[in-house]
């Protein structure tokens, strides 16, 4: 019989206690059996895996999002067919009464930050223990009880809950904003946990008053948390914003008491790569690969994310040997391409790079989207604060901000050993729609570099 303070213990202890050889000898005998399990009850990985040698797990395939829905029916070990989940899924949306399991199970649509949908899976169980991991392992305020007012867009009756210290609820980010603002104010929690563009745009509200409570705490995840976004947020809610690391597949990381993001090494094993599938050493950028041990409802190995992450070389304060994550640089496509100046070839450039390029130009800069069409040109739309809009140096201040945002990229680039792209400039109204991920740096051009 399954005992959550058994659970507990094994969740502290391990986080606490195990050095790197516990860490990675429970990682081999997880995968082992997760393996062998996988090619036993899918009929998807019992083809995908016939010819290579399932022992050695650095030489299986690569799945991905595309391949994952294309075999949905048969990747997935419970009998169910892609179509009757979305169907399932298109009509909880659609009543937006998200209260009913599917057969038993949590199903729910995701969209990617590329707008493509995803199925999101688990059993009952698969649930209970991924709400445990975040409820044991998160650094909550030690306060009487704790409520989470949970903004996002896929929803499931797994991220309800109403226990004695803990209160979850959901709040749709498909409403108005108005409505939105009014549902928080009506809860009153002392956390929100949001996409980074949502708080963003929360603190607005805060700033004017029309959110009319103090959280305590407020939590990040989805997006790109930039440190200047970070600290706007903190400033106008006077509080720390913690962040968290997940996608549909898998729940990939969580902050320690220090505010580190640590891998979740017990439930998910992630392996950081170049664009040779080789392993990259910590605190250098690579791929996202992982395999979670809780689902084998859908098993997820060896499943290539499109986001870039450093690990980092530092040990963390807080004690654990769980791999901190330095930085999370978002999308692959998200990453610049500089065509080098000295030989043939491509030189890729960190987003985080164009970003601090950009806000680092001006405090009048309200928004910003950069769009790379090619090596060597790049176009950047802004948005002003309305009081420089209504400013009569307005002209002179635009032009102080092209030559700013010029220098720092061309700084950039040059560092990098490209050559310096032409920008455009374009100044419009900035609207985020909340149905898809923020993205303020992306690339539309393909390169194999």
């Amino acid at each position: 019989m399954f005992n959550p303070f058994r659970f507990l213990w094994r969740v502290n202890h391990r986080f606490k206690k195990w050095d790197a050889d516990h860490i990675w000898k429970y990682q081999e005998k997880q995968i082992e059996r997760l393996v062998k399990s996988a090619t036993k009850k899918s009929k998807f990985y019992s083809s995908f895996y016939n010819g290579y040698d399932i022992t050695n797990f650095s030489k299986l395939p690569f799945m991905n999002k595309q391949l994952f829905m294309e075999n949905f029916s048969e990747l997935n070990t419970k009998g169910l067919t892609k179509e009757e989940c979305i169907e399932h899924c298109l009509e909880k949306e659609s009543s937006r009464d998200f209260s009913e399991y599917y057969k038993g199970y949590l199903v729910g649509m995701s969209t990617g930050t590329s707008g493509n949908r995803g199925i999101e899976f688990a059993t009952k169980m698969e649930a209970l223990l991924m709400q445990l991991l975040v409820f044991y392992r998160f650094p909550f305020p030690k306060v009487r009880k704790i409520h989470l007012a949970f903004i996002l867009r896929v929803f499931s009756p797994g991220f309800s809950h109403n226990g004695a210290k803990i209160r979850i609820s959901y709040v749709n980010p498909l409403d108005t904003f108005e409505a939105i603002v009014n549902k928080l104010n009506s809860l009153n929690p002392n956390i929100i946990s949001g996409p980074p563009s949502v708080l963003h745009v929360l603190t607005k509200e805060k700033q004017k008053g029309t959110l009319k409570f103090d959280p305590i705490m407020l939590v990040s995840y989805g997006e790109i948390l930039t440190p200047n976004i970070k600290e706007v947020i903190e400033s106008s809610f006077k509080c720390s914003v913690l962040e968290v690391y997940k996608s549909s597949e898998s729940f990939i990381a969580l902050p320690c008491s220090q505010g580190n993001l640590h891998i979740n090494e017990d439930t998910t094993f992630v392996e950081v790569l170049n664009n040779k599938g080789e392993p990259v050493k910590p605190g250098e950028p690579g791929y996202v690969v992982v395999t979670d041990f809780i689902k084998y409802g859908t098993p997820i190995i060896r499943y290539r994310l499109n986001d870039l992450i450093t690990i980092s070389q530092e040990a963390c304060p807080c004690g654990s040997s769980f791999r901190a994550i330095q930085e999370i640089h978002g999308r692959a496509d998200d990453v610049v391409i500089g065509a080098k100046k000295t030989e043939e070839g491509f030189q890729f450039i960190l987003p985080d790079f164009i970003r601090r390029s950009i806000v680092s130009s001006s405090d009048y800069i309200e928004e910003y989207n950069a769009i790379q069409t090619s090596p060597t040109n790049l176009s950047i739309k802004l948005q002003l604060k309305s009081e420089l809009e209504k400013s009569s140096k307005k002209e002179t201040f635009v032009k102080d901000i092209e030559k700013s945002i010029q220098e720092n990229i061309s700084n950039i680039f040059s560092k990098h050993d490209s050559k310096i792209p032409d920008l455009e400039f374009i100044y419009t109204i900035i609207a985020h729609d909340f149905d898809a991920k923020l993205r303020r740096i992306r690339r539309t051009f393909k390169e194999d570099f």
